[in-house]
């Protein structure tokens, strides 16, 4: 019973924390996660930063890089104040090899995360833990959590199911309308 209890706790959490979200930020396209300050990559590989993507440090499938949890887990966060929300926020500190990764069409696999209760059905989130040690109801923090936009019509899922998809990766440092991990354009993987 008491997990029951401690279940339906952590959904409620999650949708209160959503729905927080949005409207203390108001309701955006989803395209738009690309306003990041973070630097693109050109066709030749180099971002603008100056950033080399060198192939050697990720895994690839179907033509893709498959992003790696353990990667994605190591970013560092400093507190930075923030003139808009007034008040102090953990903002992301970009490894170079996640740097290389911005703009790069990726595969991701995580456990599925529902947000449909926010009404858009674009949008769901994909974790690296299942839901009970997630983000939002775990001691996860926000580097284990991917944004995953314009996903159309997919299959009925249950939560804690493994999903996967392709998509762009994004690295969002300053719209906190998204998290720090977006996958644009995705497209469902069976």
């Amino acid at each position: 019973m008491i997990a029951i209890y401690s279940l339906h706790k952590c959904r409620y959490l999650l949708y209160l924390t959503a729905g927080a979200i949005l409207l203390a930020f108001g309701c955006k396209n989803p395209n738009s996660a690309s306003d990041s300050n973070v630097p693109e990559s050109d066709a030749s590989g180099v971002a603008t930063n100056g950033i080399r993507f060198d192939s050697s440090l990720y895994k690839f499938e179907d033509g893709y890089i498959k992003l790696e949890w353990d990667m994605l887990l190591k970013v560092k966060f400093e507190k930075q104040y923030n003139e808009d929300l007034g008040f102090e926020v953990d903002m992301p500190v970009f490894s170079d090899t996640l740097l290389a990764l911005n703009g790069r069409e990726v595969i991701a696999e995580g456990f599925y995360i529902p947000v449909d209760e926010t009404g858009d059905e674009s949008i769901l989130i994909l974790s690296a833990y299942p839901f009970a040690q997630c983000f939002f109801c775990g001691a996860a923090g926000a580097e284990s959590v991917i944004d995953v936009l314009n996903i159309g019509k997919l299959p009925k899922m249950k939560v804690d199911q493994k999903i996967r998809f392709k998509g762009k990766f994004r690295l969002n440092k300053d719209n906190f309308d998204f998290l720090i991990y977006v996958l644009e354009q995705a497209e469902y993987l069976t």
